[in-house]
């Protein structure tokens, strides 16, 4: 019965990664398809019917760009104290935990096992300026987008965070705590693909208002970008299929049994 139900498991996973591998398909077409503009094209063509249009009713249009992002005013991450438009930081504890385990003639033993437990997480980013030195510049807002970012710290310390308090049970050891942060650094080289709005009141670049359509924000070329995508889809398919063909072989040698 147990290896039935495993089977049924690995087949309902391996549907899941058929299908879910369409996302990095999708990703690696939009980016692949999309030629990359110059702000001030696309700030030129936006000049020329907003009149008509009216201030926040011009949206629609996808567009790539590259260019150095900014802020004047940016973010201070938590742990590397480093200027930026977008940053992770996470803290885990890393402890021991003493447990009585039962072996297969039914005696206990006392075993230490390491484990590590996420103590905060803590996630900040702003709207910024893209300059591709066109000669315009047009902002940013990171909502909804897909973020690729840098490791920009990763440190073991023995000391939990200054001023955060915790109280654990007698049964663990703390060994010490990870510090690790991931971050967009202001005046980083960006790849941006978005929708052209203004509906923020500024022409923006902005999550598409169609279902399915990429909105990336990433510190990777474009080229890294698509070789991601495209690897990512490759192994999403073969496990998908490995998964779907064990789980069968499961079923058949469970329901044999």
């Amino acid at each position: 019965m147990i290896m039935i139900i495993i089977g049924v498991v690995l087949i309902g996973l391996g549907v899941f990664l058929y299908f879910n591998r369409q996302n990095a398909l999708n990703r690696s077409m939009d980016i692949k398809y999309y030629e990359t503009s110059k702000i001030l094209d696309v700030v030129d063509i936006y000049e020329q019917t907003s009149a008509e249009l009216g201030v926040g009713n011009y949206s629609g249009t996808i567009v790539e760009l590259t260019g150095i992002g900014r802020a004047t005013k940016p973010l201070i991450a938590e742990h590397s104290q480093k200027p930026a438009l977008y940053y992770v930081a996470t803290v885990e504890r890393k402890y021991e935990v003493t447990e009585q385990e039962r072996d297969n003639d039914g005696n206990y033993r006392t075993v230490v096992r390491t484990r590590t437990e996420t103590v905060s997480t803590r996630t900040e980013k702003i709207p910024f300026y893209l300059n591709d030195g066109s000669g315009r510049e047009i902002l940013v807002d990171m909502e909804g987008a897909k973020i690729d970012t840098i490791q920009s710290f990763d440190r073991f310390e023995p000391n939990p965070p200054a001023g955060y308090s915790f109280s654990y049970g007698s049964d663990s050891k703390t060994l010490g705590y990870s510090y690790k942060e991931r971050m967009i650094p202001n005046n980083a080289k960006l790849y941006v693909l978005g929708e052209v709005s203004d509906r923020r009141g500024e022409l923006s670049i902005v999550k598409p208002s169609e279902k399915g359509k990429q909105f990336i924000v990433s510190t990777k070329s474009e080229e890294e970008l698509i070789k991601s995508a495209d690897s990512s889809a490759q192994w999403q398919l073969i496990g998908g299929i490995a998964s779907a063909v064990i789980g069968v072989i499961l079923i058949i040698l469970g329901i044999a049994g």
